[in-house]
């Protein structure tokens, strides 16, 4: 979450394994890769035994130092153990490539089960990514285990709806069984990792096109054996696309990366209200949020329409005042979305050659802004940040009845909105298990770690939340009232099953 605003000018923060058919085993060898395979030119560069330790003693030293969640899910112990074996396999080794560090590194990280918690490609592999062709032309979803064709532009032979079985001659459940363990999540919301295999917007595409690149050969061609609509197995040769095309993908669908375009409003009936928030992210092209919920909210009270169902399903976080300003309009007394927001340390003198960030003042903070605690954390003081402020209602916020949509792509922002909305109003969930931590991620403002002699950074969450609840489940994000999961038939059939559940609520007499 960014864009923490301080009051007095100082801002310091303004998987589920599949089974592929067994036909698509017998198709197999029809798709094999075609031509030859694709390689990084810096990331087969090799390290020493000598830079590997110098970047991973900066790494157990920088986390250990500054994360609020290191040891929040996992023993010390247990991550002092996996660091060092990185650094035993690179001395067997006498060394190894940039990419294979890479993907080491995020393999530690994911064990503190931090969602914010992540290690991004060399400025040089990601510069490839942009040039090279190493992503599939088209966009996929996980459905129960199986992979469905989203997005296409319909020129490459596959239709939306066709059921992806193998990719290369190894079949989908075998691709994801190795990629998941990439995936870092919040807790113990294993599922959640579901939502980053096929997409993400935090790694250089979804999980089997980020890591797979590094795990096994690719090349500019790649085969794909599916099933049709009509049951019809198939195998055919795709070229494959840069990550800039990629991502111009969603385009065909007007899926939004803005908050400014990712809120919509649609009446159902004359009682109904359904507004659409699919992303918080409010800091590449910035509105006042008000200017976006008020007119919805302002024809919602002018109406008389009695309930809300609101659909976050899509919305994985953002910008603190995107989330803030829908809560203004969704509660109907003063209230503050987080009562706690505190960080391990205020001295990071011994790291400042290696740590950067998108406000540097933090990096040598006021330490009148901060409170020690009795174990000897620091929290930020209420009347420096508006982060902790009661958040007011707005003129016309909804009093009425609020069923809200969830799903498994929910973390961050998004389900600290929803934990608190739920604590503090009647409130219906609907949809799925979702990601990140009712009690409070590990967020806020992040720092950017740069390895000297890898050139692979990371990010360090500075601060631990404490939300607003009554009561929460340790290392959960929320589990739903009534539990509906997307599923294979309602998904082809284009069904939106957790909709249609609120609905059926509502309607009830």
């Amino acid at each position: 979450m960014k864009n923490l605003a301080l009051k007095i000018g100082l801002p310091i923060i303004t998987l589920l394994i599949g089974t592929a058919p067994a036909m698509a085993e017998e198709m197999a060898d029809d798709a094999q890769p075609a031509g030859t395979a694709l390689s990084s030119v810096f990331g087969e560069q090799r390290l020493s035994v000598a830079q590997i330790g110098r970047d991973i003693g900066i790494l157990k030293q920088a986390y250990a130092h500054i994360h609020p969640g290191y040891t929040r899910y996992t023993e010390a112990s247990t991550l002092d153990l996996a660091w060092n074996e990185i650094e035993n396999q690179a001395v067997d080794r006498g060394g190894m490539t940039i990419s294979e560090f890479y993907l080491k590194i995020q393999k530690v990280l994911t064990l503190i089960r931090c969602d914010h918690t992540k290690a991004n490609l060399p400025p040089s592999m990601r510069k490839e990514r942009t040039e090279k062709p190493y992503y599939l032309p088209f966009r996929w979803v996980w459905i129960n285990n199986r992979a469905f064709v989203s997005i296409t532009d319909g020129q490459i032979g596959l239709s939306k709806f066709d059921e992806i079985l193998t990719i290369d001659g190894k079949t989908i459940g075998s691709l994801v069984d190795e990629v998941k363990e990439y995936i870092p999540y919040d807790g113990v919301t294993e599922w959640s990792r579901n939502s980053g295999i096929s997409e993400s917007l935090e790694f250089m595409g979804g999980a089997v096109d980020h890591f797979g690149a590094l795990l096994w050969p690719i090349s500019a061609h790649a085969g794909i054996t599916y099933r049709s609509e009509d049951n019809q197995i198939r195998s055919i040769q795709v070229a494959r696309i840069n990550h800039k095309q990629w991502k111009q993908l969603a385009t065909l669908e007007n899926k939004a990366a803005n908050f400014k375009d990712a809120v919509s409003f649609q009446r159902i009936g004359k009682d109904i209200a359904l507004i659409r928030v699919d992303t918080f992210v409010n800091y590449r092209d910035p509105v006042d949020p008000r200017e976006i919920y008020e007119p919805i909210f302002r024809s919602i009270h002018d109406e008389g329409r009695t309930a809300v169902i609101l659909d976050l399903r899509d919305n994985g976080g953002g910008s603190t005042e995107a989330s803030h300003g829908l809560f203004s309009y969704l509660t109907t007394k003063p209230i503050r979305l987080k009562l706690d927001m505190f960080t391990t340390t205020l001295d990071f003198d011994e790291f400042r050659p290696y740590l950067s960030t998108w406000d540097e003042r933090m990096l040598d903070p006021w330490r009148i802004a901060f409170k020690k605690n009795a174990i000897g954390t620091y929290s930020l003081r209420h009347w420096f940040t508006d982060e902790l402020d009661k958040i007011e209602p707005e003129k016309h916020a909804f009093a009425g009845r609020i069923i809200a949509l969830t799903s498994q792509s929910n973390s961050s922002g998004s389900t600290d909105l929803l934990s608190v909305l739920r604590a503090t109003r009647d409130v219906t969930l609907v949809g799925e298990k979702t990601g990140g931590s009712e009690e409070g991620p590990t967020a806020g403002l992040l720092f950017t770690l740069t390895l000297p002699e890898s050139g692979i950074t990371t990010r360090i969450p500075v601060f631990q939340s404490t939300n607003n609840v009554r009561g929460f489940e340790r290392g959960m994000g929320l589990i739903p009232d009534i539990e509906v999961p997307m599923t294979v038939s309602a998904f082809r059939n284009a069904e939106d099953p957790a909709l249609e559940a609120a609905i059926s609520l509502l309607e009830i007499p």
